[in-house]
């Protein structure tokens, strides 16, 4: 099995050289406007996607690029479907939210991955058609289609839940580290919740349905620190995570999580670093899908950040980059 990826994982060693590095991000947050960091980018891999298209049509082919790099090197379904089934969720969130608890806008949609989307949304009034869908998918439609309560903030937290059970149904499989990895963004995230609660007082019980399930610690045991108020020593607890609980606590303290998330964000990256992952099996691939992914959410951040005029550095407290 391990020698079916020797030729994919060197296909990927040559696409790693992609990534941006960081003397480019650098010189793109140091840029004076977005019109310079947009000269930047063309320098780049990027710039093959560029012309003649908009911003968001560059980054979006640019990642269909990825994913499709993906699908003609992977011969383990289970990376395929954990990859692919991520765009699902987020198209199935954009779906069900616009006509469970939006105002039946039309709403742009990513590609499909492995469930189409005419489909995400027939299932919504239609059983038969809801039946059909991934196992997963289906138990959260009928979650939602069964709340007295369906608020935009009630179906994210649904969405929430579906995004980490997809990933934690097939990435894992692929080694301890995906595993790892997996597990570690949803406790940054419960953190990060449980973080923002305080500065609203929220009471425990509050806290504790905001919560995912899969971290390393349960709700059940966020929620208590939370009423301590001892979240930071709490998250500490987790090796390798000590930098980030530092950050936790004086960014309770301040009431901005600029610092948190670019640490989270900084520690994903680490951990996706393909040295971190057995080279001769799928993880390697996955890992390069998101580093990708991370990217251009950082770069759509960036892009942003000039547009608006904010300054070097807010973006150096938010970006874990240059």
């Amino acid at each position: 099995m391990k020698r079916d990826f020797i030729y994919a994982n060197g296909r990927i060693s040559g696409e790693d050289m992609t990534i941006l590095p960081e003397r480019m991000w650098q010189m793109l947050i140091s840029s004076r406007d977005m019109e310079e960091a947009l000269r930047l980018l063309t320098d780049t891999w990027y710039g093959g996607f560029m012309h003649g298209h908009e911003l968001g049509d560059c980054f979006e082919r640019a990642m269909d690029a990825t994913e499709q790099e993906l699908l003609e090197l992977s011969e383990d379904q289970r990376l395929v479907r954990g990859i692919l089934h991520r765009r699902d969720v987020r198209n199935a969130r954009y779906i069900w939210k616009n006509l469970i608890a939006g105002e039946g806008t039309v709403i742009e949609l990513e590609r499909p991955g492995l469930v189409d989307t005419d489909d995400l949304a027939s299932a919504v009034t239609d059983p038969e058609t809801r039946n059909e869908l991934p196992a997963l998918f289906r138990d959260a439609l009928e979650e939602i289609l069964g709340m007295d309560d369906r608020s935009v903030r009630n179906v994210d937290f649904v969405m929430d839940e579906l995004a980490a059970l997809v990933e934690l149904d097939e990435l894992p499989a692929m080694g301890s580290e995906f595993e790892k990895h997996v597990r570690t963004g949803i406790e940054r995230k419960n953190f990060l919740i449980a973080g923002r609660c305080t500065q609203e007082n929220l009471p425990r019980a509050t806290v504790e349905t905001l919560l995912l399930k899969g971290g390393f610690h349960t709700p059940e045991e966020i929620a208590d620190a939370y009423q301590a108020g001892r979240l930071p020593g709490l998250l500490a607890e987790n090796q390798g995570l000590e930098t980030l609980a530092d950050c936790l606590e004086e960014a309770i303290t301040r009431g901005s999580f600029f610092e948190y998330e670019r640490e989270s964000d900084r520690i994903v990256l680490e951990m996706l670093d393909a040295g971190s992952f057995d080279i001769f099996g799928p993880a390697p691939l996955a890992a390069f899908v998101l580093k990708r992914e991370m990217e251009i959410e950082h770069l759509r951040l960036l892009l942003a950040a000039k547009s608006a005029g904010i300054e070097r550095s807010r973006l150096l407290r938010r970006l874990p980059r240059g």
